[in-house]
């Protein structure tokens, strides 16, 4: 045989094994990528997809049906907002897209995402978070590996596909569901992404730990806060592209603790936080200008001092609150009242106190914010204790990075 021969012969080798490696890696599809085929004890579970970060996991949850509603925001929605709540039934399929530490730069290339894989798309129940709205929240490290970014693309999908790494990963996930494990994320694979996150106890240490750690110090969240118009801009787009659509939007203002509020006080930056809410509110008076024969989209905020969001710590480790995790964070219990009066529904046996929740427009705005200021002074007053030891930890660990 001549060496052109060999070279030949070997090259079709080289070609077959790579195309039983790329054939293999598609039909077990270890990360989800294609959905081709479903094999119960065989690749059902995508036990390695942990592997690729939580935006590659939400990418890959939204293509697993047709979703007539959405659920967008940060990990506060990510882990609260029940995506199988009685009120979306009537809606349809409803998925939970909100993403951990993210911006509202990522939620809008998220939500075009959603537009291009739902054409049904009927409904989007929107967190707003005061930090998606700051510019120092720069892009994660596995967004531009996630089908969410506009800069994947096909070569970016199938690259992988011919590797041996992800053979591995192939192989590793037929093991795993031979031995019937389950994926790490299989709440957020196979329940509409919903997270439904238990933290540990004790509340106390918690809500010192998350104040300490990250929100006195970290320069993406309050200790470098930039407030960014841009941010508000992309908002803005996104309100447009559902109007486009035909999409009802109903917004809400996440119901934080009032040490959060605190705390956000403290770092000279409830003002900007005040500024901010004047500012969605003319966002939106703007579209209903607009669009005067269209049903507004309404923004409710859950902020402020009641009796929902001044829910006593408790010193004891193993007590739990009724309502929160953290200061940051609440339970799914008050995410259910959030969406009760979002939807305005009735849900037997539960109950939404009469001080939670307000919907604010240009016409009440201002009364609104001053009068969430006097429950601020009344709080002080009937926890001086709280506010105390939120202002001493300010003062032994609070740091403040100006904007560039």
């Amino acid at each position: 045989m001549s060496h052109l021969s060999y070279l030949k012969f070997f090259g079709l080798l080289f070609s077959i094994l790579l195309f039983s490696v790329a054939t293999f890696n598609s039909l077990i599809d270890p990360f989800g990528k294609y959905q081709f085929i479903k094999m119960a004890g065989i690749n059902s579970e995508k036990t390695q997809v942990e592997i690729l970060g939580l935006r590659t996991i939400k990418a890959i949850g939204l293509l697993g049906a047709d979703y007539q509603a959405v659920i967008l925001g940060t990990s506060r929605a990510n882990n609260a907002i029940n995506p199988t709540h009685a009120a979306f039934q009537k809606i349809g399929a409803t998925y939970n897209a909100s993403l951990t530490g993210t911006n509202i730069y990522e939620l809008e290339k998220v939500f075009d995402y959603i537009l291009k894989h739902h054409r049904h798309l009927k409904e989007m129940v929107f967190s707003l978070d005061f930090l998606t709205f700051s510019s120092r929240r720069t892009i994660n490290a596995d967004f531009e590996q996630s089908m969410f970014s506009e800069h994947y693309s096909i070569w970016t999908k199938l690259s992988g596909t011919f590797s041996l790494d992800e053979m591995y990963y192939a192989i590793k996930t037929i093991s795993d569901n031979v031995a019937k494990k389950r994926a790490a994320y299989h709440a957020i694979l196979t329940e509409q992404g919903f997270a439904n996150k238990q933290f540990p106890l004790p509340h106390h240490q918690l809500f010192i730990n998350i104040l300490r750690k990250n929100f006195f110090v970290n320069k993406n969240t309050y200790a470098g806060f930039c407030y960014s118009q841009d941010r508000l801009h992309r908002f803005q787009r996104m309100l447009e592209k559902s109007r486009q659509r035909g999409i009802s939007v109903k917004l809400f203002i996440s119901p934080v603790h009032a040490w959060q509020l605190e705390a956000l006080r403290i770092m000279g930056l409830y003002p900007t936080f005040e500024q901010w809410k004047r500012d969605l509110v003319a966002i939106l008076a703007k579209d209903a200008a607009q669009h005067p024969d269209k049903p507004i989209y309404p923004l409710w905020d859950f902020t402020g001092y009641n009796s929902i969001t001044t829910e006593t710590i408790p010193v004891k480790p193993t007590q739990q609150m009724q309502w929160y995790w953290e200061s940051s964070h609440f339970k799914k219990e008050v995410g259910d009242l959030v969406l009760d009066k979002l939807f305005d529904y009735q849900a037997l046996g539960r109950v939404i106190p009469d001080d939670f929740g307000i919907l604010i427009n240009r016409n009440n705005i201002e009364a609104h914010l001053q009068k969430l200021l006097q429950e601020q002074q009344q709080y002080h007053q009937t926890h001086p204790q709280d506010v105390m030891k939120i202002k001493t930890l300010a003062k032994q660990v609070m740091v403040k990075i100006p904007c560039p």
